[in-house]
């Protein structure tokens, strides 16, 4: 082999033969009519001695002879590895085919392997750099050759007396095929994501609207704006999208994500009305940025018992979007500000500080009480120990109170009769903390202090997971259910859910598909917080740091497989825990509600046309009212 770099090129590539009656003896159903049944006629390579090539992450691609098949009933003719065909057959035959039965699209001249399938199911959502994933396939196809080369002349230079033979080139006879260009990966993407030829005949954008949904709330929720996600759309301007309108429940799951025309009641209203008429949707509190205005609006919607909170987060950010980002006290005025509204409960507070002293945390290191009083001060305390910590908000006048001693605190100025100011200039810019409109916002701030309180008591505004086994400090972490916390960390990902210009329908299904695993992802951490502390040692054999981690986000091919097992009669099901996937309510997220609501305004005004055109022709203009003119 080594002799022939022709033939050590090509040592180790898949050459599959796609014949499903003579390698498998399946008597296979016409997927068009469903009557006839398929019989062979030739292969692609017989006819026009041509290979169909399969790119894959391992090298070079896998090359198909792929039998057309003809129905006797009707006469269709039906590719042997087509996305419908492979959905149809048993899946230990169709297993030996390594492609999806959903991207194994039609009129295409190549398709990408299930290994390469699944590496850019993962990275599209949050990238869905299509001429990335391009590039990948492509460079393992290169290295491939790279190493077949290094191989053979190693070979000759080490083993071999005789003189080596010419390599052959890359590009034209090691390379004969190459992977599809980026657009053609997005394209792939977004064909595949509305196919619904899979075992279990559901699509995976109609699979994951149906869990948004499936979205229940019994305790608060919270509503929000946010403007990044716009841009993952290259005709919003065209669509009118200026912002998403989005909701989240106790659970941190999203119930609603739709783009709206304009951030006034009046264009989310029909997204709110559909969310508050679902069954499983009876919220007793909401959290708005903008409570209490549009009051009425909300208990029109969700009724008169329902309780407004102003948001936590948004509250905050009121004053420090005033603050000067830049200052030496930035750090130490933003913990102070946080002090002065929220406070760490007690006991977590001081399990935390006996895991950090004893070494248990921080890498093994023992800190000091300086140690502690440092890391405080950093914004990387908060980020690393805030989920082992619950907080409580402070009553409305205790709040005052301190907001009025923070604003002492820094302020460098002060007016005569006032507080004396004890803040200080920045050394390098020689600017203070506060801007200009600071104490404006603070004082008004104040005013709302009474709409910041939690509606329900704190053990029903967090829940709390058990430490895992393996876990050295056992320290429990907290999942907070006051909703905007978890709507604002959702608005981070979203942002990145197809973070590029592109056609509506891709952008939808990235979209979704994001939201979707998000909602899989807090369902995940909520089973974990409920289980009991004798349920708790079956996750020993899970490392902590992985056992938040969702190993499969499609329950229907679980359940799929479950029934498989059950009909073989087995004792046990293979996978536990699947969740069923609610009927579909004719709800629409994203860019497919603006479309909808747009066609149905457009509906509504044609509709009143013609009745005013019939009208306008049988009267006799002499008496018109005004509804004819």
């Amino acid at each position: 082999m080594y002799k022939s770099p022709h033939c050590h090129s090509v040592v180790g590539q898949q050459l599959l033969l796609v014949d499903w009656t003579k390698l498998c003896g399946l008597d296979i159903a016409c997927p068009g009519c469903g009557r006839g049944s398929l019989s062979n006629d030739r292969s692609n390579f017989s006819k026009n001695k041509v290979l169909f090539p399969m790119f894959n992450m391992e090298g070079p691609p896998s090359w198909c002879m792929i039998v057309s098949m003809i129905c006797r009933c009707c006469r269709r003719r039906h590719a042997a590895n087509d996305g419908a065909m492979l959905a149809k057959i048993p899946q230990h035959a169709a297993m030996s085919c390594p492609v999806e039965s959903k991207c194994a699209l039609s009129n295409k001249n190549s398709h990408l392997g299930r290994s390469a399938t699944e590496v850019l199911d993962m990275l599209m959502p949050t990238h869905a750099n299509g001429d990335l994933c391009s590039r990948l396939l492509c460079n393992s196809i290169n290295r491939a050759g790279l190493r077949r080369v290094s191989s053979c002349c190693s070979y000759h230079a080490t083993m071999s007396k005789e003189k080596a033979p010419e390599h052959i080139d890359k590009n034209g006879e090691c390379m004969r095929a190459f992977p599809p260009l980026g657009d053609g990966i997005r394209d792939i993407c977004d064909k595949a994501s509305s196919s619904s030829n899979t075992p279990w005949s559901i699509s995976d954008y109609n699979r994951h609207a149906r869990e948004l949904q499936g979205v229940k709330c019994q305790r608060l929720h919270a509503e929000d704006h946010t403007h990044e996600v716009t841009k993952n759309c290259c005709r919003r301007k065209q669509t009118g999208a200026v912002a998403l309108w989005d909701v989240a429940t106790e659970t941190g799951e999203i119930a609603t994500a739709v783009l709206v025309s304009s951030t006034k009641t009046k264009d989310l209203s029909h997204a709110a009305t559909s969310l508050s008429r679902k069954p499983s949707f009876q919220p007793k509190a909401m959290c708005s940025d903008r409570w209490p205005v549009k009051t009425d609006h909300w208990e029109h919607v969700f009724g008169k018992q329902l309780e407004g909170r102003l948001g936590l987060f948004h509250f905050i950010q009121r004053i420090t979007r005033t603050l000067r980002k830049k200052h030496i006290d930035y750090f130490l005025a933003l913990n102070q500000l946080l002090g002065c509204i929220c406070c760490y409960n007690q006991d977590d507070y001081e399990a935390l500080l006996v895991a950090l002293k004893e070494g248990t945390l921080a890498g093994g290191r023992k800190l000091t009480d300086d140690d502690i009083a440092d890391l405080k001060a950093t914004k990387c305390f908060r980020q690393r120990h805030a989920k082992c910590l619950r907080k409580e908000i402070r009553h409305p006048n205790a709040m005052r109170d301190r907001l009025d001693e923070c604003h002492s605190r820094f302020k460098c100025s002060a007016s005569e009769g006032s507080a004396p100011a004890l803040g200080r200039l920045d050394p390098v810019t020689k600017d203070p903390l506060f801007a200009a409109e600071t104490k404006t916002v603070i004082g008004n701030c104040k005013d709302k202090c009474q709409h910041l309180q939690d509606p329900l008591p704190l053990d029903q505004m967090c829940d709390v997971m058990q430490p895992n086994p393996n876990s050295p400090h056992g320290l429990k972490a907290c999942l907070s259910r006051r909703g905007e916390s978890n709507l604002e960390s959702f608005h981070l990902m979203l942002a990145h859910f197809g973070n590029a210009g592109m056609r509506e329908s891709l952008a939808d299904n990235l979209n979704l598909t994001g939201t979707a695993r998000h909602n899989m992802q807090m369902r995940h951490k909520l089973r974990l917080s409920r289980l009991m502390t004798d349920e708790n040692t079956t996750r020993s054999v899970t490392p902590a740091g992985w056992e938040t981690a969702v190993d499969h986000f499609n329950h229907s091919e679980l359940e799929c497989i479950n029934e498989l097992a059950r009909m073989t009669g087995a004792s046990t099901i293979p996978f536990r825990n699947t969740e069923p996937l609610p009927p579909d309510k004719g709800e629409r997220f994203f860019s497919e509600h603006l479309a909808w609501i747009r066609e149905g305004f457009m509906f509504v005004f044609y509709l009143l046309f013609f009745n005013h055109s019939n009208n306008h022709k049988n009267c006799n203009h002499n008496n018109c009212d005004h509804s004819c003119n």
